[in-house]
């Protein structure tokens, strides 16, 4: 009724009016069905002939697709046949150290940080050493007061020496002085004995006698005292000798006490020096410990509340791979054996490495041996620690060699003189030239055109055209 309404005000007025009139109800008459107009039933029919076409088409479509069979296109790596076994491992460093004091104390400052990179010898931390400052300073006193009474004794030493050259001299002086006047007493006595027998003959008087007499006393008295000063010049010897002695043993006890203080010295200055904790090798600080203001001790100490180590250092230059392998193949594996390392951080890096060592033991409740594989060249983003898969292989094997693209030999046909596959896009398949290499057991090698995973129809590929709709049938 709108559209008739509609119609009539864009004709005229009395046709508008006509159908105005014809809107108004019979009050007796009884409502009957409206019926639909032609327009109307025309356009549904339309709409249903267009599914209705649209759906045959469709099944057409889907019927005429032919099931077809694929195939995967794989990577494979070319020493597959040399592959012994694969086991995975951790990262470690052949050269790791948890460095402690060796010394219980206050930590005054870390001069590191994780990360870092450090030389042998490069100091990493300092323990709070004032004690052992003062007791150094404390040794030192003692050995210069040692050190003094050695340079007294010295002097003493010099002073027995000097008195006993004096007493040795005046020694001979006066046994030169006794020799003289037992030559005088001897000559004194052949007077005597000449005047005494001159006496008897009556030659000589006794006047004569007597004189000979006291000259030979004089003598004899002479004798007594130059024996008395050899005697007293020989004790001032022994003199000088006991003070020479007295001076070499207070020297000797002297010096014995500056090497005790000097060894007590050294101890101090050990003890210091273990304060200062230093990098044994150079390498990089994998682990901060400790913190400035805590208190560290020796590991077999075992202090209550106390840190152990203060940095732990590893040289990545020794860097490998522990892993564990399963003792049915640790038969075949040796020393030197090539190996071909993947760590998770870089699956797309194939590094070569050989084994360093089979350790001599397994491990009863794993029933495995450990074996330790080396890096033919350690890599720059290798770190402790991380995970890695290591392949065993046949001795001489190349471990570096890249793999392989692999598609079946079915799925390769011949395009206007190009080989290539048909590869799968949905449901259509789509044809794709191919730069092949040599065939691998069925298989062939493709040097360029496809990437690993892709899949390609296998049968029936000969009869296909580039678009051809497809439904597959199996994998």
């Amino acid at each position: 009724m709108a559209e008739t309404l509609d119609t009539a005000d864009r004709t005229d007025p009395s046709a508008r009016r006509e159908a105005l009139a014809g809107l108004a109800l019979d009050k007796g008459a009884v409502f009957a069905p409206k019926r639909r107009s032609r327009f109307g039933a025309g356009r549904l029919m339309l709409l249903a002939i267009v599914v209705v076409g649209i759906a045959a088409w469709l099944w057409r479509s889907a019927s005429a697709a032919p099931a077809v069979q694929v195939g995967t296109v794989l990577k494979r790596s070319p020493i597959v046949d040399a592959e012994i076994t694969t086991a995975n491992g951790y990262v470690r460093a052949r050269t790791r150290a948890s460095l402690a004091s060796k010394t219980q104390g206050r930590l005054a400052k870390v001069l590191v940080d994780e990360g870092d990179l450090v030389t042998a010898g490069q100091l990493l931390a300092v323990v709070e050493h004032d004690e052992a400052d003062a007791g150094l300073v404390a040794a030192q006193a003692r050995i210069a007061a040692a050190q003094r009474e050695v340079a007294v004794a010295d002097a003493a030493i010099d002073e027995a020496l000097a008195a006993q050259a004096s007493a040795k001299a005046l020694l001979a002086e006066r046994e030169a002085g006794r020799d003289a006047a037992q030559a005088e007493l001897a000559q004194a006595n052949a007077g005597f004995r000449r005047i005494e027998d001159l006496v008897t003959r009556e030659i000589r008087s006794e006047a004569d006698l007597d004189s000979a007499r006291e000259a030979r006393d004089v003598a004899q008295a002479q004798v007594r005292r130059a024996d008395a000063a050899v005697a007293t010049a020989q004790k001032d010897i022994a003199r000088a000798d006991a003070a020479r002695a007295t001076a070499q043993y207070q020297r000797e006890a002297s010096a014995a006490r500056v090497a005790i203080e000097e060894a007590e010295r050294q101890r101090i200055e050990v003890q210091r020096a273990q304060s200062f904790i230093t990098a044994p090798f150079a390498g990089v600080v994998l682990r901060r410990e400790a913190e400035p203001g805590e208190v560290v001790s020796p590991a077999n100490t075992g202090a209550s509340g106390s840190k152990t180590a203060v940095v732990t250092l590893a040289d990545f230059a020794t860097l490998e791979v522990e892993v564990d392998v399963y003792e049915r193949d640790i038969a075949r594996i040796s020393a030197g054996a090539p190996c071909r390392v993947v760590l998770d951080s870089r699956t797309d890096r194939r590094l070569e490495a050989s084994v360093r060592l089979v350790r001599p033991t397994a491990d009863r409740t794993r029933s495995t041996v450990q074996v330790y594989v080396a890096f033919a060249a350690v890599p720059e983003f290798a770190r402790p620690e991380m995970v890695a898969r290591v392949t065993f292989y046949r001795p001489q094997t190349a471990v570096l060699t890249d793999d392989e693209l692999i598609v079946p030999g079915a799925a390769v046909t011949s395009r206007g003189g190009q080989d290539g596959v048909f590869v799968v896009a949905g449901q259509t398949a789509r044809f794709r030239a191919l730069r092949l290499g040599e065939a691998r057991s069925g298989d062939r090698l493709v040097l360029d055109g496809l990437v690993a995973g892709e899949s390609v129809v296998l049968s029936p590929a000969d009869s296909l055209n580039d678009g051809d709709a497809i439904a597959v049938s199996g994998r």
